[in-house]
C-alpha cells in the first residue's frame, strides 16, 4: 500500500495569495517554499514526491507546511539573519572602507582583500565568501581607465567648466554660422586585437591571430551640436597630414568657421600657426586629458568591429573599418551621442 497523498487544505483567497507572491518573487529559495504549499494544496502527491520535485530533503518540506500552518505567508517566507562571523563584515566602518577602496580600484583580486580584512581589522574570511558582500556593498570587476602621471585635475575642470568662455573668446568673424568640432586619431593595423567575446560556460574560445606590424591612421572629428563627422585615413601622422584634414572639415561647410578641440600631439597645428586653413580656428585640450575627448570613445566603439578578426591586408582592414563607421556618418544622432553633454550645451549655447 503505497503513502498517502498529502492535502494541505487553504482558502481561494490564500490560494491567489500564494500564486500572486510565486509571480512576484525572484528569490529561488523562497519560491520553492511557495511551490512546495501549491503542491500541497492540490492533494496529488505526497511529502516525498514533493520533495524529489523540487530537490529537497522530506524534513526540509514538513518544516516549510509547520511554518505556513502556523504563521501563513509572512511566517513560511520569514529570513532570519545567520549569525556569527556574518556581522564583522557588516560594521559601518568595515563597509565604509571596503567601498572607499573599491572607489579607488585598491584590490585586484578577492583574496587580497581578504587579505586586507585580516591585516587591518582582524576579520578572517575565505576569499570565495567575499564575492556575497563585495556585491551588497556595490562591487563590481571593472577595467581601470589608465591616466598620465602628469594629468592636471585642476586644468581639467577648469576646460569643462569654461569651455563656453574659452569659445567665445576665439577670434570668430561676427554674423557667421560656426560649427563646433572634436578631433582625434587612431592607430590601426593588421596585428590582431584580441578582446573578450561571448562563449559557452566551460567552453574556452580560440581565435587565430596574427602578427604584422603594418599600421595606418584614420583621423575622425564630430561636430559636437549636429552630430556630423568627417573621417580620412593616412598612411602615417604629421603636421602636413593634420593639416589636410583640418582642410577637409574646411571644405565641409565653405560658409561657417570651423572651431576645432583636439589635444596637443607635437603633428598636431599650434593655434598661433600660420599654416592653418582658412576659416579654421583651434582649441587645445588641457594635457594628457583623452577621456574629455568624445571621440576616444568612438574608437573604442570601432575596434568592438576590428577585434578578434585576420586582415591579410590594410586594403581589407579599411574595408572593415570604413563599415565599422559606416553608422556614424550616416545616423548624427550616433555620433552625437558620443558627445559630453557639459560640451554640447556649451558649444550650442555659444
Amino acid at each position: 500500500m503505497g503513502r498517502p497523498k498529502l492535502k494541505l487544505v487553504i482558502s481561494a483567497a490564500q490560494r491567489e495569495e500564494l500564486r500572486d507572491a510565486f509571480k512576484e518573487n525572484t528569490d529561488p529559495r523562497q519560491r520553492d517554499r511557495l511551490q512546495a504549499i501549491q503542491l500541497a494544496s492540490t492533494g496529488r502527491h505526497t511529502h516525498e514526491e514533493i520533495a524529489h520535485l523540487l530537490g529537497r530533503a522530506r524534513s526540509t518540506v514538513q518544516l516549510w507546511l509547520d511554518q505556513y500552518e502556523a504563521g501563513g505567508l509572512a511566517r513560511l517566507l520569514e529570513r532570519k539573519s545567520a549569525p556569527g562571523k556574518s556581522s564583522e563584515l557588516q560594521r559601518p566602518e568595515v563597509q565604509a572602507q571596503l567601498q572607499a577602496g573599491l572607489k579607488t580600484g585598491r584590490w585586484r583580486t578577492a583574496a587580497q582583500i581578504a587579505a586586507w580584512l585580516a591585516q587591518t581589522h582582524g576579520i578572517k574570511r575565505a576569499a570565495g565568501s567575499l564575492y556575497y558582500w563585495l556585491g551588497k556593498v556595490g562591487g563590481t570587476l571593472k577595467v581601470p581607465r589608465p591616466a598620465h602621471t602628469e594629468q592636471n585635475p585642476v586644468a581639467q575642470a577648469e576646460f569643462k567648466a569654461h569651455l563656453l568662455e574659452k569659445l567665445q573668446a576665439l577670434p570668430l568673424p561676427a554674423g557667421k554660422s560656426v560649427k563646433v568640432w572634436v578631433a582625434d586619431e587612431c592607430r590601426v593595423g593588421l596585428h590582431t586585437l584580441t578582446r573578450r567575446c561571448w562563449s559557452l560556460r566551460g567552453q574556452r574560445v580560440v581565435v587565430p591571430k596574427q602578427q604584422r606590424y603594418e599600421w595606418e591612421y584614420v583621423y575622425g572629428a564630430v561636430e559636437v551640436v549636429a552630430g556630423e563627422t568627417q573621417f580620412q585615413f593616412m598612411p602615417t601622422v604629421s603636421l602636413d597630414l593634420s593639416g589636410g584634414f583640418l582642410t577637409q572639415i574646411a571644405q565641409s561647410d565653405l560658409a561657417a568657421e570651423h572651431v576645432v578641440i583636439w589635444d596637443g600631439a607635437g603633428f598636431h597645428p599650434m593655434s598661433t600657426a600660420t599654416t592653418l586653413p582658412a576659416r579654421i580656428h583651434l582649441l587645445p585640450l588641457p594635457p594628457y586629458s583623452p577621456e574629455l575627448n568624445p571621440v576616444e570613445g568612438l574608437w573604442d566603439q570601432i575596434k568592438d568591429g576590428l577585434c578578434n578578426r585576420v586582415f591579410p591586408t590594410l586594403d581589407d582592414l579599411e574595408g572593415a573599418l570604413s563599415e565599422a563607421l559606416r553608422p556614424f556618418w550616416e545616423n548624427k544622432s550616433r555620433a552625437l551621442s558620443l558627445v559630453f553633454g557639459w560640451m554640447h550645451d556649451q558649444a550650442n549655447a555659444s
